[in-house]
C-alpha cells in the first residue's frame, strides 16, 4: 500500500511480482478495505480498480502487506495491527517516479506524445496504485539480493 494524505494506492501481486490487481481508495474507506482484505472479499474492491481484474485474486490469500513508510503511514499501521494483518513498513523513496515509468509501460503514449520525454508527460490518472506496485517490486528484488524472503512486522 502507498499511503497518502487523502487516498491509498494498493496493488496485489503474484509471487513473481507481476501485477494482478491495483486500485486507489479514499482514506475514509480504509477500514472497509481492511475488512475486505481480511475476508478475501475481492468483489468489494472492484469499484476502486485501476489495473487488472479482481477475478485474478480468486483463491488467493494475502501473505504480507507492504506499507510505504511515509508520514501518513502510522494510522494505517494501527489499523493493520488491530486486524492482526501481517505487514512490513518499506521505504517509499522515489516510488512515484517509478510509478510514472510503470504507467507509461502499461499505457504507452500515442501520437505526437510518444515523441516527448516521459518526464514531461502527465499520466492520465492518479498513479498511487502503481506506486504501491513499485514498493512491492523493490522489496521483492531486495529480498532476492539479500538471499531470501523473511516475514514479520
Amino acid at each position: 500500500m502507498d499511503p497518502g494524505r487523502d487516498k491509498i494506492g494498493f496493488a496485489f501481486v503474484d509471487e513473481n511480482g507481476e501485477l494482478l490487481y491495483s486500485g486507489i481508495i479514499s482514506k475514509k474507506l480504509f477500514e472497509s478495505f481492511l475488512i475486505a482484505l481480511s475476508e478475501g472479499n475481492w468483489v468489494e474492491l472492484a469499484p476502486y480498480g485501476c489495473e487488472g481484474d479482481t477475478s485474478l485474486l480468486v483463491d488467493k490469500n494475502v501473505e504480507l502487506v507492504l506499507l510505504g513508510g511515509g508520514t501518513t503511514s502510522e494510522e494505517l499501521e494501527r489499523g493493520l495491527r488491530r486486524r492482526k494483518i501481517e505487514y512490513k513498513v518499506v521505504d517509499e523513496s522515489f516510488s512515484t517516479l517509478q510509478a510514472r515509468k510503470m504507467y507509461y509501460r502499461i499505457h504507452p503514449p500515442k501520437g505526437f506524445r510518444r515523441l516527448w520525454p516521459l518526464s514531461l508527460l502527465v499520466p492520465g490518472r492518479d498513479i498511487d496504485d502503481l506506486a504501491a506496485w513499485a514498493l512491492t517490486r523493490r522489496w521483492m528484488e531486495k529480498k532476492i539480493v539479500d538471499g531470501g524472503v523473511t516475514h514479520g512486522s
